[in-house]
C-alpha cells in the first residue's frame, strides 16, 4: 500500500512541476465533466456490478496536461436487504496527446482518490489509486470563442490502498464511463485572416483588395517584374528597360510615334509616317544625311556635298522652277518648293558662301532688264534669309547676259529668265 501511494503521490507532484515548468504554453481553461459509468466490483465485495455517476472539475494547464478534481456515486445490491454504498472523491492528472491538431484526443490519467463504502450498518473509508485510459473528442471543430464541448470515454481502474475487509488482497473496481466535458476560459486562437485571398494574411498584406489570382510578393503587393511602376496584371508590355518612362500599361513613351521608344529612340521627333531604323532614325545608306525614301542619288561617295535631294552639291545650283509675275521680282507660290528644297540644301553646308544671280531674256531695254534681274535675285536672297539659311549671300543681277537657250523662242527665252546660286568656295 505504501509503495502505491508513494507512486500516485509522486506523479501528482510532477504534474505541477510540469505546470510550472510550462506555464507560458498553459491555455488556462477550466471544464466541467458529468459522466454516467458502468463499474465492475472486485468479487471481494460480494455484491452485484451496477451504474455510477461522477462529476469532474478541472484545468488544463498546457496543451497536454490537465488535472482534475472529481467526484463519484454508485449503489449495489448484495442480496437480501443489504446494499453497497461507494462514494468519494479524487484528483488525478490527464495527458492529453494532439490537442489543438486532431479533433479525437486520446488520453492517460493516473491520481488518487478518497473512498467510502458504506454498508447497511457500517462505513469503511479509504485512499484507492486510480488509473485508466481514454479519448476526447471534440463536437464542435473550429469554435474559437474559448469554449469547447467534448464527448469524453475512459477506461479505468480505482485500487484499494488497504486490505479488503477478509484480510485478503486489496480490492480493484473497473470502470468505463462516458460524458461530456464541457471547457470555457481558453485564450482564443487568433487565426489570421486573408480577405483578398492572396496568400499573404491581413495582418501583412500591404496590398489589400488585390484581385483573384494575381501573382503577389511577400507584402501582398502584385509583382512588378521589369520595376516600371506598372504591375504584372496590368503591365501589357513587360520587360521594359530599366529606367524607361512608361505609359498606364507599362508601354514605353513613343514621343514621335515611329515605334522606336523614347528610351533607345537616337532620332527623335522623327516625321509622322517616317520608316525609320530600330535606333528611331531613317535609313541613308550612303550616309550624305537623305533619307533612303527621298534620295535620288542612293551611292553617293563618303563626305561628298550632296543637296537636298542627295545628289552631288554643284557649285552652280540652277533653281529650275523659280517663277515670277510677269515684268516683276514677287515670286509665284507655285516656285515655293523649289526654294524650300533650296533652303534646306543650303542649311546643311553654312559654311559655303553663295552669289544669288538673278538673269532675264532679251526683251526690254538693257537697263530695265539689269534692274530687274537684281530685284529678282533679291527677291531669292530675303526668301532665303527669312526661311533660316545662314550662309553668306550676296546678289547679283546680270539682266539679259549669259543665255543658256535662244532668245528668238519662247521656250528659250523661258530658260534664260531664271536664278542660279552660284558657290563661292
Amino acid at each position: 500500500m505504501k509503495r502505491t501511494g508513494t507512486l500516485v503521490i509522486g506523479v501528482l507532484a510532477a504534474c505541477f512541476a510540469a505546470n510550472a515548468a510550462s506555464a507560458a504554453d498553459a491555455e488556462s481553461s477550466w471544464y466541467v465533466a458529468p459522466s454516467i459509468y458502468a463499474l465492475w466490483l472486485d468479487d471481494e465485495r460480494l455484491a452485484d456490478d451496477d451504474i455510477g455517476f461522477g462529476l469532474g472539475f478541472g484545468r488544463t494547464l498546457n496543451k497536454s496536461l490537465d488535472l482534475e478534481l472529481n467526484t463519484f456515486l454508485s449503489k449495489h445490491d448484495r442480496g437480501g436487504n443489504e446494499s453497497l454504498e461507494l462514494k468519494g472523491w479524487g484528483i488525478q492528472g490527464k495527458w492529453v496527446f494532439y490537442r489543438g491538431e486532431s479533433r479525437v484526443n486520446p488520453f492517460f490519467q493516473v491520481g488518487i482518490a478518497h473512498q467510502t463504502a458504506s454498508l447497511t450498518d457500517t462505513d469503511e473509508s479509504t485512499y484507492a489509486s486510480t488509473y485508466g485510459v481514454g479519448l476526447l473528442i471534440d463536437l464542435n471543430p473550429g469554435r474559437n470563442d474559448g469554449r469547447a464541448i467534448n464527448l469524453r470515454a475512459d477506461l479505468g481502474a480505482r485500487r484499494a490502498m488497504s486490505s479488503g475487509s477478509d484480510g485478503g488482497a486489496e480490492p480493484v473496481d473497473y470502470i468505463a464511463g462516458l460524458g461530456l466535458q464541457f471547457s470555457w476560459g481558453a485564450t482564443p486562437v487568433r487565426v489570421p485572416v486573408d480577405s483578398d485571398g492572396d496568400g499573404v494574411t491581413d495582418d501583412l498584406d500591404k496590398c489589400p483588395g488585390t484581385p483573384a489570382g494575381t501573382a503577389v510578393d511577400a507584402n501582398g503587393c502584385p509583382l512588378d517584374d521589369d520595376g516600371d511602376g506598372v504591375t504584372n496584371d496590368l503591365d501589357k508590355c513587360p520587360g521594359t528597360p530599366a529606367g524607361a518612362k512608361v505609359d498606364a500599361v507599362g508601354c514605353e513613351l513613343d514621343s514621335d510615334g515611329d515605334g522606336v521608344g523614347d528610351s533607345r529612340d537616337q532620332c527623335p521627333n522623327t516625321p509622322a509616317g517616317t520608316a525609320v531604323d530600330e535606333k528611331g532614325c531613317v535609313p541613308d545608306s550612303d550616309g550624305d544625311g537623305i533619307a533612303d525614301g527621298t534620295d535620288k542619288c542612293p551611292d553617293t561617295p563618303k563626305g561628298m556635298r550632296v543637296d537636298n535631294t542627295g545628289c552631288p552639291f554643284n557649285k552652280e545650283l540652277l533653281l529650275q522652277g523659280v517663277k515670277f509675275a510677269t515684268d516683276s521680282a514677287v515670286i509665284l507660290p507655285e516656285s515655293l518648293p523649289v526654294l524650300e528644297g533650296a533652303s534646306a540644301t543650303l542649311k546643311r553646308y553654312p559654311e559655303v558662301n553663295i552669289e544669288v544671280a538673278g538673269y532675264t531674256d532679251s526683251r526690254g531695254s538693257d537697263s530695265h532688264n539689269q534692274k530687274l534681274s537684281e530685284r529678282r535675285a533679291q527677291a531669292v536672297l530675303q526668301y532665303l534669309k527669312d526661311s533660316g539659311v545662314t550662309n553668306s549671300l550676296t546678289a547679283t543681277g546680270f539682266g539679259e547676259k549669259d543665255p543658256i537657250a535662244s532668245n528668238d523662242n519662247e521656250d528659250g527665252r523661258r530658260q534664260n529668265r531664271r536664278v542660279v546660286l552660284h558657290a563661292l568656295n
